[in-house]
């Protein structure tokens, strides 16, 4: 008698159980084996992808009877389409490599021996009563040969996908449609996948992605969640202003994470194209490092465009550049405004190191707030870009002369300084004449 394949499911479900039938899709035994027809934890990964398209882990598999039966059914049938009922039986207890040793008596660890297992897997199968045993060849039903009749959404899963994905790209449901009725074999079909449009633009990650959002959707959903989250804590790290438009982009963004296996790097030189600056409004790291820049330039006495900074900010936080980089751009600039000071610089002073006597002198002499005076103040800037009057080479002022250059300043003569030193002056003159004051 002929033993068709819903009856082979239910008798590898009823011996896995023990014999006495009850459905336990979340017992676990000692042997790691899991729910209903005691899968091996370790198979689970492998088999789900095979059979749906992506792994799942042995929990979910234990959690979910509605992936059990499918997962199961489409390793089982595989088996059963190769080697009849027995050799199905004997491959599930064994292995796939010993489908063969259906009728060996050698006990087996933990159980008893291969035949023994087959025999009353098939003794079980006799006592479904949902199947037939019509049909010849080790296949049951209508179609003949070993082929059993399924539905559309059984066959879909047979060939490594879900139904509702084909429902859902009409270019695949044009296909799917035409392996239905031609009843195609698996290798068929996947050739004809392969040749898709939809094949061809998603890589596979991104094609198991699409298949879990119909066949697991729960599992697709917390996985884009988790990306969302991820991209969101991300983008803010970098500095991006969550405006209409960013926000928009967030989900384009978690899609590529989730789907595409984007990792931070890659997200890193997506969202960086999109942080902006306006005004102070500096955040996150890409305000640190406009921050560092602007300040880095200051010390320099370089000024640079605010595109510049803009640019060169959104290229470091996408990883296309380095502080350092834009750092040496600006110490390059310096030293073309600043050229007898080139050694100096290159030993990693900033100018403002090199003009800080020149600062203080002037601050104190023209009586002037520390903060009012900078690197662009033209009396510092000529006072750096001194040339020597013998030579013509470029070299540091002399102190004493920048200060007394500084006493012939405008500014000088409405400072105490230069008031207490008329004084001095006067009363000298005085004193020279004999007069008392």
């Amino acid at each position: 008698m002929a033993i068709s394949f819903d009856q082979l499911m239910h008798g590898i479900a009823i011996q896995e159980t023990g014999g006495h039938g009850t459905v336990d899709y979340g017992k676990v035994n000692a042997y790691g084996a899991v729910g209903k027809y005691q899968v091996l934890k370790s198979n689970v990964p492998g088999w789900s992808r095979q059979v749906l398209g992506y792994s799942i882990s042995w929990q979910t598999f234990r959690d979910r009877p509605d992936l059990q039966e499918k997962i199961v059914r489409g390793i089982l049938y595989g088996y059963y389409k190769k080697w009849g009922a027995r050799g199905a039986a004997a491959a599930w207890y064994a292995g796939p490599g010993n489908h063969d040793l259906d009728m060996s008596t050698h006990s087996q660890p933990g159980g008893p021996s291969i035949k023994g297992y087959v025999d009353s897997v098939l003794n079980h199968a006799s006592t479904y009563k949902g199947g037939g045993s019509s049909g010849g060849g080790g296949g049951g039903g209508s179609t003949g040969g070993d082929r059993v009749p399924m539905s559309k959404g059984e066959t879909a899963e047979s060939y490594g996908y879900v139904e509702g994905l084909f429902e859902a790209i009409p270019e695949l449901k044009k296909i799917f449609n035409k392996a239905v009725k031609g009843q195609w074999s698996p290798e068929k079909f996947q050739a004809a996948i392969r040749d898709t449009h939809w094949w061809k633009t998603h890589s596979q990650q991104e094609r198991d992605y699409l298949t879990k959002t119909y066949g697991d959707p729960a599992t697709a959903k917390q996985e884009y969640n988790s990306a969302y989250v991820h991209v969101r804590q991300l983008a803010a790290s970098l500095g991006i202003v969550e405006t209409d438009a960013n926000m928009k982009r967030m989900k384009a963004w978690a899609y590529n994470a989730a789907a595409k296996g984007w990792n931070d790097d890659q997200l890193r030189a997506e969202i960086g194209k999109y942080v902006y600056f306006s005004g102070d409004n500096w955040q996150g790291q890409g305000g640190e490092v406009q921050q560092k820049l602007h300040e880095y330039a200051y010390s320099m006495g370089v000024t640079m465009s605010g595109s510049w900074y803009a640019d060169k900010t959104r290229n470091v936080i996408r990883g296309l550049a380095t502080e350092q980089d834009y750092m040496s751009e600006i110490r390059k600039q310096a030293k073309a405004q600043f050229p007898q000071w080139q050694k100096q610089i290159d030993a990693g002073q900033t100018v403002a190191d090199l003009a800080n006597p020149y600062l203080t002198s002037m601050s104190q002499i023209l009586e002037l707030p520390g903060g009012s005076i900078n690197l662009f103040d033209p009396t510092i800037k000529k006072a750096l870009n001194y040339k020597d009057p013998n030579t013509g080479e470029g070299t540091a002022k002399p102190l004493w002369q920048f200060e007394n250059e500084l006493r012939n300043d405008p500014r000088w003569k409405k400072t105490q300084n230069a008031q207490d030193s008329l004084m001095q002056v006067a009363h000298q003159v005085l004193s020279d004449f004999g007069l008392k004051y």
